[in-house]
């Protein structure tokens, strides 16, 4: 995982290059992503290109070609405002599949080469003799007048001469045509040009040597030796380009929104109210807040409105605020440096908020942030800059934040358990959503999609549910809502597959059967929340080993309980002489 990331944010480094103009589309030819070096250049916007054909952004595009054939393009030059570029072009193959395609220059207006020009002056009186002999490279060195101070083997062979011929001489007694005296006199570092040598054509760069300021020569060298050279770097490149788009999109699943509007199950005039307006919200880019009981789909819904949103193609990050300790959520919000703390990860860490760059971020259970962190949030919602662990550095954040929780916040900040400005401030657009007791004529509905959801998952093959285990499904309160019905449809059809039987009945759910023997249930607020806890837990440890044919070890595997933990319970419950017959 760690691993992963640190590539994440390498490729985000490689695609944001200044260096390098990029751009990625979809099989159908629309552009996906598009990095801000291309944007500059074409002088567009991020929200002007993504989401458009390629075609209607760069008319000339060849993109759809490499979709149709599927084939590696060459490098090729490609003019893109007036400027010359190398551009290599290939297809994305997911499954054997073509799912789209990138192009992308490999310089911009050479940079590349000038940047290792100049790094080949700084360390020129360090350079190994295995450098300047390399048998791929030619080599000349001028002084500041322009004589030969040195020339390397290959070269020397190129033009059928002896070391002792050339050193001393001017440039241009040995090559008539050299631009080397030009680059003294300007002190310009010429782009790649084409060079004849022998009648051989080579890519030559041309430098001046530098020292305390002053151009003291000049150095000639070949990129390539011959065009072999080139496409050996450009298919390598390719190679290379391909293997990190595919783990970046490996990784990318990870952060990866799974669910869409079509996905959220219900008719009732409640829930189709709040799925209208959160359909209305996704358009937005205010922080939103969700709101309802354990189990009422509060994810879902902040999934659907991101993969409804124009960030949909960017990452959705999770965090519940519940799970870490204050000692860690810190970090992982907002990442650390190097020598932070004891542990820290040599090179940092990047947190959620980095790695939802451009996306959602959606905190879970944020009534239960520990108020410390709830200034530092109210400090990042306010200012949209974030610091990470141990760092001096601002980070500006382009996030969308999506908060949820099951609790009553008004109260908690009555009880000063919550900041006041932090709740206005995750309140400015609100949404809640209705318990399923609330809207109990979803349920044959949602009973019919879990049930076909579970098969898929299981490989089952229930084909539905009687008309008396489902009016049993209806007298239910629901106190887990959505979540707690799909756990026991799927303890149902376990069930009812150990039965070999493929429609589910009263007795699949078990833990349901003295719903019909008792008076029917007041208001859920009116029973001890303790001993209700306790009737769903024996509830839930009868139908498990009910499912396990009575062996306690798979049960207790099966709960997540360690087998001592599940037998203090079976006493508890005087479940010790429990059958299942």
């Amino acid at each position: 995982m760690q691993n992963d990331l640190e590539l994440n944010l390498m490729f985000d480094a490689l695609i944001e290059s200044p260096y390098m103009a990029y751009v990625i589309v979809d099989k159908h030819g629309y552009i996906t992503m598009m990095n801000q070096t291309y944007l500059d250049l074409l002088e567009l916007k991020k929200e002007e290109v993504i989401g458009k054909h390629i075609l209607e952004v760069t008319p000339q595009s060849k993109l759809p070609e490499v979709l149709k054939t599927g084939k590696i393009n060459k490098a090729d030059i490609w003019p893109i405002m007036g400027r010359d570029t190398i551009v290599t072009r290939l297809p994305i193959v997911k499954n054997d599949a073509i799912v789209g395609a990138i192009g992308q220059s490999l310089f911009l207006e050479m940079s590349s080469v000038q940047i290792l020009l100049k790094k080949l002056q700084e360390t020129f009186n360090t350079m190994s003799d295995a450098l300047v002999q390399s048998p791929h490279m030619i080599y000349v060195i001028v002084n500041k007048d322009g004589y030969i101070t040195f020339m390397n083997q290959t070269y020397l062979d190129m033009l059928e001469k002896r070391i002792e011929d050339v050193i001393d001489k001017h440039i241009h007694e040995i090559t008539p045509k050299s631009r080397l005296p030009e680059v003294i006199e300007t002190g310009q570092i010429h782009e790649v040009d084409l060079w004849e040598v022998n009648g051989q054509d080579t890519i030559i760069t041309r430098a001046p040597i530098i020292r305390d300021g002053e151009i003291v020569g000049a150095i000639g060298q070949s990129l390539f030796l011959d065009m072999s050279g080139a496409k050996l770097l450009v298919n390598r490149l390719q190679e290379v380009e391909k293997e990190l788009y595919l783990y970046k999109e490996e990784v990318r699943q990870i952060y990866k929104a799974k669910w869409h509007f079509n996905d959220l199950i219900g008719q009732s005039m409640e829930f189709s109210l709040v799925k209208s307006i959160a359909h209305q919200l996704s358009i937005t880019t205010s922080t939103l807040l969700i709101t309802g009981e354990s189990g009422t789909g509060k994810e879902l819904f902040a999934q659907a409105i991101h993969n409804a949103s124009n960030r949909e193609h960017c990452p959705f990050v999770r965090i519940n605020c519940a799970a870490l300790p204050e000692s860690l959520l810190e970090s992982e919000l907002f990442g650390y440096e190097e020598g932070a703390f004891s542990g820290a990860r040599k090179g940092g860490k990047p947190g959620k908020f980095e790695l939802a760059k451009g996306g959602t971020i959606f905190l879970d259970e944020i009534g239960d942030m520990p108020l410390n962190m709830q200034t530092k949030m109210l400090t990042v919602l306010q200012e949209r800059v974030i610091e990470r662990v141990g760092g001096t550095r601002p980070i500006p954040i382009n996030v969308r934040v999506i908060a949820a929780t099951n609790r009553d916040l008004e109260e908690l900040v009555k009880q000063q358990l919550f900041r006041e400005d932090l709740y206005y401030r995750l309140n400015v657009v609100r949404l809640s959503i209705p318990p399923l007791r609330k809207r109990m004529e979803d349920i044959p509905l949602l009973i019919h999609t879990l049930i076909k959801r579970i098969n898929c998952t299981l490989g089952a093959d229930t084909k539905g549910i009687s008309d008396l285990a489902l009016d049993l499904l209806k007298k239910y309160s629901w106190p887990g809502n959505v979540r707690e019905l799909e756990n026991l449809l799927e303890r149902a059809v376990n069930l009812a597959g150990f039965d070999s039987e493929d429609i589910l009945e009263i007795e699949h759910f078990p833990s349901l059967s003295h719903i019909d023997k008792q008076p029917a249930r007041k208001n859920p607020s009116d029973h001890n929340l303790n001993k209700a806890i306790e009737g769903l837990e024996k509830d839930m440890i009868i139908s498990t080993l009910m499912l396990t044919n009575n062996n306690k070890a798979q049960a207790a595997q099966l709960m997540g309980l360690n087998k001592s933990v599940l037998y203090r319970k079976l006493k508890k419950y005087d479940l010790m002489d429990f059958k299942t017959n």
